[in-house]
Order: structure tokens, then sequence, then C-alpha cells
């Protein structure tokens, strides 16, 4: 199953346009029109981890659980997931560096598509 490490890797670069696109072109997303902007929209959403008033709460809302608050940290908690998973599933392709530059490559290719195309609406 040489492909579940690879696959994983595709996955983590659109998390990670995802990601991206929330921070830096969140005026021309796709996202600006989705429900639930509260959880979306990074200018909102980063109140969230502050809502519990008590010490305790505000703690494990802005470290062990704080990839339920937002969407831009649960994209990012998805990302190091499919990561994570593909170390995990690595079975050798060719080489170990050729491997790692294909996984580069798919990683960063899968971001640029993303990123550039995908994400971001009325495309000129």
């Amino acid at each position: 199953m040489w492909w579940i490490s690879p696959l994983f890797m595709i996955i983590a670069g659109m998390f990670n346009a995802i990601m991206d696109v929330l921070k830096v072109k969140w005026k021309t997303s796709i996202f600006t029109t989705w429900k639930n902007q509260q959880w979306i929209n990074p200018i909102l959403s980063w109140t969230n981890k502050w809502k519990p008033k008590s010490e305790l709460g505000d703690r494990i809302m802005s470290t062990v659980l704080v990839w339920i608050t937002d969407m831009w940290h649960f994209t990012k908690m998805m990302m190091l997931m499919c990561i994570s998973l593909a170390i995990v599933f690595y079975v050798p392709m060719f080489s170990f560096w050729l491997d790692a530059i294909i996984f580069y490559c798919l990683f960063t290719i899968t971001f640029e598509i993303f990123f550039s195309r995908i994400l971001i609406k009325n495309k000129l």
C-alpha cells in the first residue's frame, strides 16, 4: 500500500492551503459565503477559544482543545494529522531521498492548486 503516504501528503497540502487562504486571502475566498462565520471567519473566530470565563477553561480551550475552536486551528490539526499518518504508513517507493522530494512536490503542488485556484472565488 505504497500510495497511502503520498495520499496523506496531498490531503495535508490541501489543509495547509485552507489555513493560508483563511489568513491571507479571506476576502476573496469561497469561505466568505459559508454559514457559521463565527467558526470560519478568522476576524471573528479567534475569540472562540476565550469564551470560557474560568482560568482552567481558558487554558484547556487555548491548548488541548484549540482545534475545535475555529476552522484555522481545525485545518492545522488535520494537516499535522495527515503528515503524521504519512509517516506511520510510509512504505518506500524508490529511495528515501527521492521519496522525500516526491512527497514535498505532492504537498506543494496541491497547496498551490488549492491556494491559487480552488479556494478563491471569481478567479479571472
